[in-house]
């Protein structure tokens, strides 16, 4: 058996895991973009943009921690 046969790695108890989709990624670019485009245009634009990108950042990592702790029990 190779090392890229997926039995392979079902006989030693391993399972290749990818996170389903996610909104997560879209709304920090969004919230990177509004920060970039608030240092040039407008405080109120870079507030925006800041808080958009810090929540959808914070919400990821709590998703991420969520569904790695649940795959490891």
């Amino acid at each position: 058996m190779s090392d890229h046969d997926p039995a392979a790695h079902s006989e030693h108890g391993e399972e290749i895991h990818l996170p389903g989709p996610s909104w997560w990624p879209l709304t920090l670019a969004i919230g990177i973009a509004l920060t970039l485009t608030g240092l040039v245009l407008s405080i109120a634009i870079l507030t925006a943009g800041v808080v958009i990108a810090l929540a959808s950042l914070g919400l990821w990592i709590r998703d991420a921690r969520r569904e790695y702790t649940a795959l490891h029990d």
